[in-house]
């Protein structure tokens, strides 16, 4: 008697779909999360590459400073004597 009265379940035609959908959805959200980090990264490592790809491949550029009929000038060494001794109390 309960075999007869048990109610078939009614099943939407889209059902299996969608679950098949959100399962899709799901994994493609997972797989973000865990590769997302690594791009990151990677981006980071590739911007990093080329500026110094940029700087190694850019001429150096010295800044001259202005001296009249190109006279060079040398600083000289600083003074590392003492004029007095010192009196320690």
């Amino acid at each position: 008697m309960l075999r007869m009265a048990a109610l078939e379940p009614e099943i939407e035609p889209m059902f299996e779909d969608r679950v098949i959908r959100r399962l899709k959805v799901q994994q493609v959200k997972e797989s973000l999360n865990y590769w997302s980090p690594a791009l990151v990264g990677a981006g980071i490592a590739c911007i990093v590459i080329f500026v110094t790809l940029q700087m190694v491949a850019s001429p150096v550029q010295m800044k001259r400073a202005h001296m009249p009929d190109g006279e060079a000038k040398r600083e000289s060494a600083p003074k590392l004597e003492l004029d007095f001794v010192p009196v320690i109390r």
